[in-house]
């Protein structure tokens, strides 16, 4: 099959028409006002956007924890527990395969 370049300048005009057209389309018209978009929550939405904003406000950082751990760190003191972060192993990969 052989294009010729008067095949590809048809096809380009057909698309900057249908370009125009859409733009025509979308565009508003003058003298009309265009409406804005509206956002309804219902009770259950209102109250989760106000529990995600508690959340986010909320700091989660423990201050004073932090502050010990830091020091016991620095000063070599802290001491892992083996048993209970193997225990916590456990029981996550447990509740992962009950899913």
């Amino acid at each position: 099959m052989i294009i010729s370049g008067k095949q590809i300048q048809g096809a380009f005009q057909a698309y900057n028409d249908q370009k125009q057209v859409s733009k025509a389309i979308n565009s508003p018209k003058t003298g009309q006002t265009q409406k804005n978009d509206e956002v309804i929550l219902s009770s259950q939405g209102q109250e989760f956007a106000q529990i995600l904003q508690t959340a986010k406000n909320t700091s989660e950082v423990q201050v004073e924890k932090v502050s010990n751990l830091s020091e016991q760190i620095s000063s070599g003191t802290y001491a892992i527990d083996s048993r209970a972060v193997a225990g916590k192993i456990i029981e996550s990969t447990l509740a992962y395969r009950l899913r």
